[in-house]
């Protein structure tokens, strides 16, 4: 294995003086938000399943930032002042939605800003030219705010109930269904009647979220010109809405089907992994066909018009 070739350790990149360094800042920052990061992230990522992903956000954007380390500058770092700004902009949004104004989210945003503003004040334009996107990345674990995320769920559950009154009476002859915003009204054909309400839970904001999540993750690792990537992105939305109207169809179907055990509990969220298994099969055959999409034709020696002088004698 040469040099040029060889990977570069954190020893490297970060000497021990600066690591020590790393260290009592991030003691200081860790004691400033202890409060938000305990009772507005991990309880809320404990707490509440439409968030429990938000555990794996910071993993991942240590991820990010160890791929890049190739990246990172080598030698002494040249501080941008440009930071001390903006951490105290972080800052005084903590202490105003915390103490003037309190509000949940905003506080949890500007953890993630007191972040970007201590990158650039300690690591520069340099550093931060890596480490912008592992930085913003951090910001899908801050939970929303429960009314706009209900309010953002409502879309998805109308057009999930209005999908699945189509296809039920498909998989099901003599069916017949009609949606009126959240409710499918259904006639078996015994002649029974009922309901079925499309549950927050199963509105595809989360499922939503994981593939958006997963989109940006593969969008920024992946050796993929800019416009696959944006595909990429923009795709995230119609696999969640296709996957998650397929999870409500099979509900709606083992409810009228006289199995509603199987449209609850762990059944259910057996169903809601199945999903997540789907979603990821489009995903990676989406990324295929964007692969192979076009094709490059190496060039032949000397060019295509080239004339050559061989059988002329």
């Amino acid at each position: 294995m040469t040099t040029a070739s060889r990977k570069r350790g954190w020893d490297e990149i970060i000497s021990s003086r600066a690591r020590i360094q790393i260290a009592i800042v991030a003691a200081l920052f860790v004691a400033v938000y202890w409060a938000p990061i305990r009772g507005l992230l991990v309880a809320r990522w404990i707490n509440d399943g439409n968030w429990s992903h938000g555990f794996l956000i910071p993993v991942f954007s240590l991820y990010f930032l160890y791929m890049r380390r190739e990246d990172l500058p080598v030698g002494p770092a040249r501080p941008s002042y440009f930071g001390a700004v903006v951490l105290t902009l972080g800052l005084a949004m903590y202490f105003a939605f915390a103490w003037v104004i309190p509000m949940g989210y905003p506080q949890g945003v500007s953890i993630v800003v007191s972040i970007f503003g201590l990158t650039l004040l300690l690591g520069g334009w340099s550093v931060m030219r890596v480490a912008w996107f592992p930085i913003l990345f951090l910001l899908l674990a801050i939970p929303l705010p429960h009314r706009v995320y209900v309010e953002a769920s409502r879309p998805l559950r109308e057009w999930s109930a209005l999908a699945a009154s189509t296809l039920m009476p498909m998989l099901m002859s003599g069916l017949h269904t009609q949606a009126q915003a959240l409710v499918i009204d259904y006639l078996t054909p015994d002649g029974r009647t009922g309901q079925l309400n499309v549950e927050q839970a199963c509105s595809g904001m989360r499922l939503l979220m994981s593939f958006f999540t997963i989109g940006l993750a593969m969008s920024y690792l992946g050796d993929r010109p800019m416009w696959q990537r944006l595909v990429m992105i923009a795709c995230c939305i119609p696999i969640a809405v296709f996957c998650n109207t397929i999870r409500v169809t099979l509900t709606g179907l083992a409810t009228v089907g006289g199995r509603a055990d199987l449209a609850q509990g762990t059944p259910h969220q057996l169903l809601g992994i199945a999903m997540l298994a789907l979603a990821l099969g489009i995903f990676w055959l989406l990324g295929y066909i964007l692969n192979n999409l076009l094709v490059e034709v190496p060039e032949e020696p000397g060019g295509a018009g080239q004339v050559t002088n061989e059988g002329s004698n």
